[in-house]
């Protein structure tokens, strides 16, 4: 445990080794090796695959983000006293958080299922995965314990218990059950069809949601050999499956594809009731539990609608839904997850939502208590656990993170972030007395967290989303930066602090992505597009907004503008279905087409305004890999080239006195041209990914051109020579970045951070790892 209290040993240690030693949770740990375990667990599913250097920049990084300012700046000195060329001065802290446990790696694709169990000797999480496997971990110490093996994707897993005796359920093509002390398969019946759901019942019974429908499983006991029943009433193509019990009698219920539910005895599966709920209107997710002394059960919908059924009867009691203008639907609206909740003087439904929306419903009276944006994208799972006496609601999301929300009050109370990719799968329970959450991703890691932490001190305002844009400007002699993150704001901070200075938005609510700012009549502008087409102008200093504009249905990818010799302001925008536009916002006509798109494969994915010999050109790059060049005057198609991959990034300047273009493509490579003629510079070689960012600038007195890429890198080169000069590593895909006068931005996954730099010589080149 000695070494754990030694950042050169985390940093320059073997990362395998250092997870085999690892403690799962660490509050008993004296404080500075906690904090150090705390910053080398927070981006550890990334920077276990990255080499020192680059793991001493992520760990001073979550350092700060954690706000160990004075650890950050001891980790990133390296032997030596060698200082770093580029510092963190501020981050956001929203994927990163000082309650996360074990991080448990080894499956090789994202984790369908979990579920937490007590065996003999331990508490354990079993895990279903897409790669073709199911494990068992033990929670005392982050390991797993053995690794299921199975022919196809497993999607569901379950703990039943037979004569005493527990077992462990996996479905996946067929049912297999295992010995969970050994790792051992009990037994094997082929289903005909994927099982998709599990839902044990007593007396060693199982209610499967297969494609044939229904099926209970009694399992072998003693000599008794298996048993299934199909229940063929039920329909095709279950969906969903529950084992319920009211007042002594135990049923199955299930929902087909077409929202047939049906009830069904065990274990001989014949029909309490069958009926069509909402024929229209797809079952997208479902809730079984008891309220009382009823088995209640909770259908969501496709349309954000939620019924709650008497499950025994078939009774509708409720249907829970906003009112929408008639015959609406919204896909955003569509129910994703739900539970119950027993408040302290009624009954309460918790619905999350695609868009991110959590709502919660008196289950006596059908009335809306309270609705919460909780997060930036579909939630995945609600479950609730008991913390501290109090109970304590947790909510999944495909935005990465878990939430975690006082039950009474509907307070947040934490952010569980760190996973780098949708979680899809959650359970909680108590592990010796601590209460966890444990989680899954598609990240392929599962993760544990301890639900005592509390979020740490007040860190820079956050984003929700994906960070898509950024945008610097000088405002009252303060650098500041405007950002865009799929969420219906626009953000501006101070770039010296990280102040949150304010926030605009449109009231069509469009999910913005993308942002620049401009002067006209001398004032500063604010310009942003939206994934609905919406596109926006604000005043900088009033927050007001000027004009707004609707291009249409199509998603605005990029905006860039142009400013001629006479102020005369010209906004570009490249859309999703392959359309350049420009728009002039102060004259009141409508935006004219600079490109037409011959098929939606020419989605205009990123833009740039050059000055060439031709005036002023519009470089675009397209997902098809499409690179053109268009003059800005006339529309004119100036030249055209083809990349293997798709272009994300392009960018336009000056180098050596000529007009020139960067552009990024899928493949990690940068192509250099001249502008006026399109001949071929160089290739700048050394990302390992998709290149999504790139931007012009100078490092004393000197041209440099930043790149940002999905290899979780900022590099930076001379355009000149083609030498890579530095290397900035971050904990997760680089998205944007933007530079003025030594200060860069960059936003990766959901954090934006600022570096400046100490640069004060020319750089010199360095190697491109």
């Amino acid at each position: 445990m000695r070494l754990f209290s030694d950042g050169e040993f985390l940093i320059n240690a073997e990362p395998r080794s250092i997870l085999a030693a690892l403690p799962p949770f660490r509050d008993d740990l004296p404080g500075l090796t906690r904090q150090l375990l705390d910053v080398y667990c927070a981006s550890l599913s990334w920077h276990q695959h990255v080499d020192t250097g680059a793991r001493r920049q992520i760990l001073a990084l979550d350092a700060r983000r954690l706000g160990h300012g004075d650890l950050a700046e001891r980790i990133e000195i390296s032997p030596g006293g060698r200082q770093p060329t580029w510092r963190c001065v501020w981050s956001t802290a929203d994927n990163v958080s000082s309650s996360a446990g074990a991080t448990m790696s080894g499956h090789g694709g994202g984790i369908n299922a979990i579920l937490v169990a007590g065996l003999i000797d331990t508490a354990v999480a079993v895990t279903a995965s897409a790669d073709r496997t199911a494990r068992i971990w033990d929670l005392r110490t982050g390991q797993a314990r053995h690794v299921l093996l199975h022919t196809a994707p497993v999607d569901a897993v379950a703990v039943a218990s037979v004569q005493g005796r527990s077992i462990v359920l996996t479905g996946s093509d067929r049912l297999v059950w295992w010995d969970p002390l050994s790792g051992e398969p009990l037994g094997v019946l082929d289903t005909g069809s994927a099982v998709r759901q599990l839902a044990p019942a007593a007396d060693g019974r199982v209610v499967l949601a297969t494609g044939g429908g229904p099926v209970v499983v009694d399992l072998p006991r003693g000599t008794r050999a298996v048993r299934a029943i199909t229940v063929t009433a039920a329909g095709r193509q279950a969906r969903y499956v529950a084992a319920c019990r009211e007042r002594g009698t135990r049923f199955g219920l299930s929902v087909t594809e077409g929202n047939v539910v049906s009830a069904f005895t065990l274990p001989d599966g014949a029909i309490l009731h069958r009926g069509v709920l909402r024929k229209a209107d797809r079952v997208t997710a479902q809730f079984v539990g008891d309220v009382g002394d009823q088995s209640i059960a909770l259908f969501g919908h496709a349309s954000g609608a939620c019924t709650v059924v008497h499950a025994h009867t078939g009774t509708v009691l409720h249907t829970l839904h906003t009112l929408h203008a008639p015959g609406a639907t919204r896909l955003r609206d569509a129910v994703t997850a739900l539970t119950v909740h027993a408040s302290r003087d009624r009954w309460c439904a918790i619905v999350g939502h695609r868009d991110g929306t959590l709502r919660t419903w008196n289950l006596d009276s059908g009335e809306l208590l309270k609705t919460t944006q909780a997060h930036a994208a579909p939630i995945t799972v609600i479950t609730t656990h008991t913390v501290g006496g109090r109970r304590v609601l947790l909510t999944s999301s495909e935005d990465d993170t878990v939430r975690t929300w006082d039950a009474e009050s509907g307070q947040p109370r934490d952010v569980l972030a760190g996973h780098t990719s949708d979680v899809t799968a959650m359970a909680a329970a108590d592990v010796e007395s601590r209460p966890i959450a444990v989680t899954g991703s598609k990240d392929c890691t599962v993760r544990t967290w301890d639900l005592r932490r509390e979020r740490p001190s007040e860190a820079p305002e956050g984003h929700g989303n994906w960070v898509r844009a950024v945008a610097l400007h000088q405002e009252d002699g303060l650098l500041q930066a405007v950002t865009t993150c799929s969420d219906p704001y626009v953000r501006i901070f101070d770039a010296g602090t990280g102040r949150s200075l304010a926030r605009v938005t449109v009231p069509e609510r469009d999910f913005l992505q993308a942002c620049a700012v401009f002067a006209h009549d001398h004032r500063a502008k604010i310009v942003a597009g939206g994934a609905g087409g919406v596109l926006a102008v604000w005043d900088y200093a009033t927050r007001r907004r000027d004009v707004t504009l609707r291009m249409g249905s199509a998603a605005i990818n990029t905006v860039a503008v142009h400013t001629g010799v006479n102020g005369r302001i010209q906004v570009i925008v490249g859309t999703n279905d392959g359309t350049a536009a420009r728009w002039e916002p102060y004259t009141g006509r409508q935006p004219d087409r600079l490109l037409v798109p011959s098929s939606r494969e020419e989605s205009v994915a990123c833009l740039a305004i050059a000055d060439g010999a031709h005036g002023p050109a519009v470089v675009t790059g397209h997902f098809n890999g499409d690179y053109r060049v268009i003059s800005l005057e006339d529309g004119r198609p100036l030249q055209r080239r083809f990349h293997s991959e798709a272009v994300k990034a392009v960018a336009a300047a000056e180098i050596d006195s000529t007009p020139c273009t960067a552009a990024g493509d899928d493949a990690g490579l940068i192509t250099l041209r001249r502008l006026d003629d399109g001949a071929l510079l160089r290739t700048l070689r050394g990302h390992r990914d998709a290149v999504r960012s790139l931007v012009f600038g100078e490092l004393a007195g000197h041209r440099v051109l930043f790149s940002g890429s999905r290899d979780g890198t900022v590099r930076i080169w001379d355009p000149t020579s083609g030498d890579q000069i530095d290397r900035i590593d971050l904990p997760d895909f680089v998205q944007t970045v933007a530079h003025e006068n030594g200060t860069l931005v960059v936003g990766y996954g959901r954090e934006v951070s600022v570096f400046t730099t100490t640069q004060q010589q020319p750089p010199a080149p360095r190697g491109s790892d």
